[in-house]
């Protein structure tokens, strides 16, 4: 699997790591809101590495949320698709 290097500049430090390439434009339509968070958070220099952590973390809830409204999206859709189906079929 080819792994793509990111840098990411926040607060005047640079961070540089991997990324799978199948995660690459995930985390670079997220990459925004990583630092926004960051941004918004007030502590002192030194918990950086802590407040980036806070920042993912809240990002991947985020995101677990959407997977989850999406998945009951689905099966609503599906439940409708299947009483539509009945119904024409009357």
């Amino acid at each position: 699997m080819k792994i793509h290097k990111i840098k990411i500049t926040i607060r005047d430090r640079e961070f540089e790591f991997g990324v799978p390439e199948n995660e690459y434009i995930v985390f670079k339509k997220a990459e925004k809101r990583i630092i926004e968070l960051i941004e918004d958070m007030e502590f002192p220099e030194h918990r950086l590495d802590n407040a980036i952590l806070n920042a993912a973390l809240g990002v991947a809830e985020e995101n677990e949320n959407l997977k989850v409204q999406t998945e009951e999206l689905e099966d609503r859709v599906s439940e409708l698709t299947k009483k539509i189906e009945i119904f024409l079929n009357q």
